[in-house]
């Protein structure tokens, strides 16, 4: 009986070891937390370049919102320019040949020296 008593023993002892289970001996927690911080890292990474990306479209719709506008700016000008009084008579003076009342058109004519 003395025997069957030790097999007891050491197998109510091995049971327990196998039960057992320590936790801060465990490399578990420490592989899920490395997993874990990697998993947050690359889905960090991943939003930092894809705000990155939309900054880059943000300054570049920016820059073409400044060129429309001083394009625009110009046309404005223009639209001025072509509407003032000076403007209309210098084209009605050059294209149409129209004189002031009171002024005479010298009109020069080539001359065939040939």
């Amino acid at each position: 009986m003395a025997n069957s008593n030790s097999f007891e023993n050491e197998y109510s002892q091995e049971v327990k070891r196998r039960r057992s289970f320590n936790l801060s001996r465990s490399r578990i927690p420490v592989i899920i937390i490395v997993l874990l911080m990697l998993y947050i890292s690359f889905s960090l990474g991943s939003r930092f370049d894809q705000l990155n990306a939309m900054q880059q479209n943000l300054d570049a719709m920016q820059a073409e919102i400044k060129d429309i506008h001083n394009k625009n700016a110009g046309l404005y000008e223009q639209l001025e320019r072509l509407q003032s009084n000076d403007y209309i008579e210098q084209e009605a003076r050059e294209k149409l040949g129209l004189v002031k009342p009171g002024e005479a058109r010298i009109v020069t004519i080539p001359t065939n020296d040939e």
